[in-house]
């Protein structure tokens, strides 16, 4: 087989594989199994211990349904504290009847940054929020928590 033949064989080879993966793939799309919704769930917190400690941070859990509720909620990644509270709130989640699945859930902890002016007066320029997109990602933003001394004028974290 000449140099020419051989190539073209190789193509003709890799636009195939090629092909059969982006089968595969839409194929694995076509099977996954849709979110279930949440009809009802608590809103979540910023645990007041994290704010003091000026914790922050992304929680990711790994949640199984049992058609109704959460079965069970694994910590993935995440601070330990958030990580509990991400855990507490998933357990009040309810959702229409569906099969039992799993899926991931992020839970984005923010502190927002506070001044304090010389009278202690301490806010921030964003306002505290919840954000749910559920049953997969959820916001808390809460107020960072400052001390003042207002003898001296200083504010601190």
């Amino acid at each position: 087989m000449n140099t020419i033949g051989h190539g073209l064989r190789l193509r003709t080879i890799g636009v195939l594989v090629l092909f059969i993966l982006a089968m595969g793939a839409i194929m694995a799309i076509g099977q996954q199994k849709p979110l279930p919704s949440v009809i009802s769930a608590s809103v979540p917190f910023y645990p007041r211990i994290t704010q003091q400690a000026h914790i922050d941070g992304v929680v990711r859990l790994r949640i199984s349904t049992d058609g109704h509720r959460v079965a069970s909620a694994e910590v993935e990644s995440g601070q330990p504290m958030l990580a509990q509270a991400a855990q507490e709130n998933v357990k009040t989640w309810q959702f229409e009847q569906h099969s039992p699945t799993t899926f991931e859930a992020t839970f984005r902890y923010r502190l927002l940054p506070s001044k304090c002016d010389a009278e202690c007066n301490c806010d921030s320029a964003e306002k505290p929020s919840v954000l749910l997109q559920l049953p997969t990602d959820v916001e808390v933003n809460a107020k960072e928590l400052m001390v003042c001394d207002s003898a001296s004028n200083r504010s601190r974290p």
